[in-house]
């Protein structure tokens, strides 16, 4: 199973992003492969509700149904279910204060690729990189609304002072020892 962690310092009370969470129907708002929301609440309330997202991914059309298995008002909501190709993911989001006028936007993406042949086609379609790349889009959309009318979001918006990538791990730190991230290209020693 699959992990993709994303953190955002949110310029907005920890109450304004969750209405932003908890608001299903703004998902086309947020989220840049979803063209429709179906079979929904006004807003999500509680575990077991259900709704239908409508996506274009891939040069492909297709829906998502999600159910709400975890909830805490105000703080955490987590959905699941499947966003094509045969993959399955649990989104959990959550929103903590974090000072005056401000607070912390997290997602944890916990996802399964099929095994055989339908795994390989997801893999080669970069579904991975899809869904870390669409995480970032979706937090960064999530402050623009919560923001306010001078964040709003727009197509493509990428830059946030605030946002950070979580490195796998049950803390998402980074484990005991582990040097820190390279840049440039890796070379490899004569004779390995």
């Amino acid at each position: 199973m699959g992990l993709i962690e994303r953190n955002l310092l949110v310029q907005a009370e920890s109450a304004a992003v969750w209405a932003v969470l908890v608001d299903v129907r703004a998902l086309p708002k947020v989220s840049p492969h979803t063209v429709e929301v179906r079979h929904t609440p006004d807003q999500l309330t509680h575990e077991g509700e259900r709704f239908t997202q409508v996506v274009v991914a891939a040069g492909k059309r297709f829906e998502s149904e999600w159910e709400v298995v975890g909830f805490e008002p105000g703080r955490s909501l987590a959905i699941e279910g499947s966003v094509g190709f045969g993959v399955r993911y649990c989104l959990t989001q959550t929103v903590e204060p974090a000072g005056p006028g401000s607070s912390t936007l997290s997602v944890r993406i916990r996802y399964k690729l099929p095994f055989g042949p339908l795994g390989r086609v997801a893999s080669r379609l970069g579904v991975e990189r899809l869904a870390g790349t669409e995480a970032e889009q979706v937090l960064l959309n999530i402050a623009a609304l919560a923001e306010g009318p001078a964040a709003a979001p727009r197509p493509g918006r990428r830059r946030h002072a605030g946002l950070t990538q979580r490195p796998a791990g049950l803390s998402g730190r980074p484990p005991a020892g582990a040097s820190p991230p390279r840049s440039g290209p890796r070379r490899r020693r004569p004779g390995r």
